[in-house]
């Protein structure tokens, strides 16, 4: 009896279908062809659809059909496991599935679904090797939609773990075949398109690309005008707030802040709207108000403890410490450094603003060998996130310091060391 990929070219045949023609809105015609050879098997969605449009029933090309319904009944299962984060309960049954699998179910698209689920439960080592494996099964069978995804999730994989470099190039990457994708005619999922897009934005702001990240995020959003993703759109909107405060455009940050807030308060988002009020703050201190700001912040920490999101207050304490410390109010400072230390993850870029924080209040209480140990602890970490703008804005308060003190040799030292790191880290990410 003939095996599935010998039936569908028959039945191709029989109608006089190119493998374009069947292909034509499913996949690529080279993964048809390799379907049609054995060398790779379609998912039970695609499956359908393929005898749909040779005009045959389903059980026409299962040989097993007891066994293929099996395998993919479960896989449906493990599906909707996903569909309700229950990561943990879905990753046994595609291991089985993978283990035992007859060829009735896609192997590529099981090592992609195992990746999605370990990358949920932060499994970072064994879903990175599955998303590798299926970048070169991807590539192997020219399914470059599979592809960009596990480019895609590479890059999160990446950007949880602070490695904004490695994440820039997957994200980079998958939208150059994103790109591509299109060209030939391939579809790709919008929200697939509009996140890949915001992700490579994310990780421009956070390089100082502001002007690129603007761009993107309105490319995002455009592609998002008709639906109804919230979540998506306010992200963006955060993101486009994020960009014009980086460019010193503050009015417009203000206004795309707001919008940001209004769309997070009304998807009961708590947590992550008192975080954008947070960076409305901000603004509202850059904008030369500090005492509005003030006002803002401490309706956050309020908000914070209510909803018991304390665990998240810790920018918004090392926004307050700054501001008290600007005011010279720095006895009321010190509880909210110690409060920002506290909460904020080490290692992480807000810890490296926790001593940037608290080099500034140590400095202005004139404890400048506290505040030089704080700034270059500051220093290190910012180059260890890869958050050049803001290792930079340290490097400048630590010359500060040492001018106060009178060491100019060590000013000047300490400036030239910094420009030739982010010099060095230019060249390194291919800006220079």
């Amino acid at each position: 009896m003939a095996s599935l990929g010998p039936k569908i070219r028959q039945r191709r045949l029989e109608l006089g279908m190119t493998q374009g023609q069947l292909a034509k809105g499913l996949v690529s015609a080279s993964a048809i062809s390799q379907i049609e050879s054995d060398k790779i098997n379609p998912s039970y969605k695609l499956l359908v659809q393929i005898a749909e449009r040779l005009e045959v029933p389903l059980d026409f090309f299962l040989e097993e059909k007891e066994g293929y319904l099996e395998q993919t009944t479960s896989h449906k299962l493990a599906k909707t496991l996903i569909v309700a984060k229950e990561y943990a309960n879905a990753v046994p049954i595609l291991e089985n599935l993978l283990s035992a699998n007859g060829g009735n179910v896609d192997e590529t698209e099981l090592q992609l679904d195992l990746a999605i689920c370990h990358l949920e439960l932060r499994e970072y080592s064994k879903a990175q090797d599955f998303l590798e494996k299926v970048m070169i099964s991807a590539l192997k069978h020219d399914l470059l939609v599979t592809y960009t995804i596990a480019l895609h999730r590479l890059g999160r994989l990446f950007y949880e773990q602070h490695n904004i470099s490695l994440a820039f190039h997957y994200w980079q990457k998958a939208h150059e075949s994103l790109v591509e994708a299109e060209d030939k005619g391939e579809p790709i999922d919008l929200f697939v398109k509009a996140e890949i897009i915001t992700n490579l934005a994310i990780t421009h702001n956070h390089l100082g690309n502001y002007d690129r990240s603007s761009e993107l995020f309105r490319d995002s959003l455009t592609l998002l005008h008709d639906t109804t993703n919230l979540h998506h759109l306010a992200t963006n909107y955060l993101g486009l707030g994020k960009s014009y405060y980086g460019k010193k455009e503050y009015q417009l940050a203000e206004e795309y802040c707001k919008e940001a807030i209004t769309i997070f308060k009304s998807l009961d988002n708590i947590a992550y709207s008192i975080k954008v009020k947070v960076n409305f703050a901000i603004i509202q201190g850059e904008n030369g108000d500090p005492h509005a700001a003030l006002e803002t912040l401490y309706e956050c920490l309020n908000e914070y403890k209510l909803h018991g999101f304390e665990r998240h207050s810790a920018n918004a304490h090392a926004e307050v410490a700054k501001l008290l410390v600007h005011l010279s109010r720095l006895g009321e400072a010190k509880a909210h450094i110690d409060s920002a230390i506290t909460t904020s993850e080490p290692g992480s870029a807000l810890r490296g603003e926790c001593h940037y924080v608290r080099a500034l209040w140590h400095h202005a209480r004139g404890e400048q060998d506290a505040a030089i140990v704080d700034a270059k602890e500051s220093m290190r970490l910012f180059l260890a996130v890869e958050a050049p703008q803001e290792y930079h804005k340290a490097s400048l308060m630590l010359s500060d310091i040492y001018k106060s003190l009178g060491d100019y040799k060590s000013a000047t030292l300490i400036l030239e060391e910094s420009q030739q790191a982010i010099q060095n880290y230019l060249k390194e990410k291919g800006y220079l």
